[in-house]
């Protein structure tokens, strides 16, 4: 399978969020989530610290192919990682799939975006990445159906 068909039917699989909010926020009639949002967009700084720490921390117990357009490099030294993470904070890249083959598992981070979906995690991959997010104190939780990919 090319691995561009691996990664859309990756996304079409059950979808969990790291995420800075412990489950979805519900809609306010003041939308004052938005303006929450807003401040964490323009203070990413710690943010972006905890992903990038989650993601090295993984890297260290599986496998990653990067996957961003058309290029794709497949277990990058811990500082491209790095780099590639920091040019999706900033903008100069709008995502970047991060594909762990020996689980068959993906974790997709869109820039500005104040999470990372992670698709197709089970067993101690998904033990594994729970502890790594609770460690960096975000949350790890099923994705809101209908929102993400699903089995």
């Amino acid at each position: 399978m090319v691995l561009s068909d691996k990664i859309d039917a990756l996304m079409d699989k059950k979808a969990y969020l790291i995420d800075i909010f412990p489950k979805t926020v519900p809609q306010r009639a003041d939308n004052r989530y938005f303006a929450v949002e807003k401040y964490f967009q323009q203070n990413r700084f710690e943010l972006e610290r905890k992903l990038t720490y989650i993601i090295l921390k993984l890297y260290c117990y599986y496998d990653l192919t990067v996957v961003i357009d058309d290029n794709i490099t497949e277990n990058p030294q811990a500082d491209e990682l790095t780099v590639l993470l920091e040019k999706c904070f900033s903008g100069e890249l709008r995502y970047i799939n991060i594909v762990l083959p020996e689980c068959e598992a993906m974790l997709l981070l869109n820039y500005g975006e104040l999470y990372i979906t992670a698709y197709n995690v089970s067993g101690e991959l998904k033990e594994l990445l729970a502890q790594l997010v609770s460690a960096e104190g975000m949350f790890f939780y099923e994705a809101p159906h209908g929102s993400f990919g699903e089995e």
